[in-house]
């Protein structure tokens, strides 16, 4: 049995930690960044996208990065693992691309053709929970067929805006030809457990370099602690619904002991 850690990123700023419109809880500063690939390789791990994972069926030695939304700040995250002889997954949506601060397709495409893999993160970035099978299915081979169309590149990963999803949306995806789920839930991916929803780690501003070393190093107290308060947001999204959480999300987000549970 194999397990392993996947990261989930958004926007990668400068020393300030400010990046346009990107949302500052969710986003890490280059210079983090940067510490984070260097403390992956002095664990002699190399960073991977979980496609290629998937592809090679080798998942030792590896820690999986992804990034969600498509934010321009990507790119130079991007190549930063490209020079290491790394991949990562962008999980973009096809109507936020090439908007003010969105990579562009022209720039989606080179970074597929360097090795980076480009997948689905919904066509709208609207919340699967409040959404009919029908609309589940309309986000989900909508946003798959204009992503290969201008990319080039198979997609078949999904990570769901909010991590909000119902019973039905791997049964949904599966029949449209994708192959796994990346969701928000907190943990350890065990790659002989299936890929249907995949648990990441979401990377905030305030998640420090000693607890990205737990995470990475599977500190069994670290992810003992984050499966308990995980549970316990999981039930209150469904208690509070989708605008209720967001607002005590927003209060949770704001202490730095709750980086990477929240979604």
């Amino acid at each position: 049995m194999t397990k392993l850690a996947v990261l989930m990123y958004h926007a990668i700023g400068g020393t300030d930690v400010e990046c346009g419109n990107a949302d500052p809880h969710y986003t890490v500063a280059r210079s983090a960044f940067r510490r984070h690939l260097a403390q992956v390789r002095a664990i002699g791990c190399s960073a991977s996208s979980v496609v290629r994972i998937l592809d090679s069926g080798q998942a030792a030695g590896k820690v999986a990065f992804t990034f969600d939304d498509g934010h321009e700040s990507n790119a130079a995250a991007s190549i930063d693992i490209l020079e290491h002889g790394g991949s990562a997954d962008l999980f973009v949506n096809p109507t936020m691309v090439g908007q003010p601060q969105y990579l562009d397709w022209q720039a989606l495409a080179d970074l597929a053709k360097a090795g980076i893999s480009i997948q689905s993160h919904g066509d709208t970035h609207r919340y699967f929970d409040e959404l009919s099978d029908r609309e589940v299915e309309q986000e989900l081979s909508g946003s798959k067929a204009r992503i290969e169309d201008r990319v080039g590149q198979a997609v078949v990963l999904f990570a769901p805006p909010g991590g909000r999803l119902t019973p039905r949306v791997a049964d949904i995806a599966q029949c449209i030809g994708y192959r796994g789920i990346c969701s928000s839930r907190a943990g350890l991916w065990n790659t002989q457990g299936g890929q249907w929803r995949i648990p990441r780690l979401a990377v905030l501003a305030a998640t420090s370099d000693g607890q990205f070393c737990r995470w990475i190093g599977q500190d069994k107290w670290e992810f003992a602690r984050m499966t308990i308060r995980d549970r316990a947001l999981t039930l209150a999204k469904g208690v509070l619904g989708n605008a209720g959480y967001e607002k005590l999300r927003s209060r949770l987000l704001r202490k730095p002991d709750d980086a990477g549970s929240v979604a």
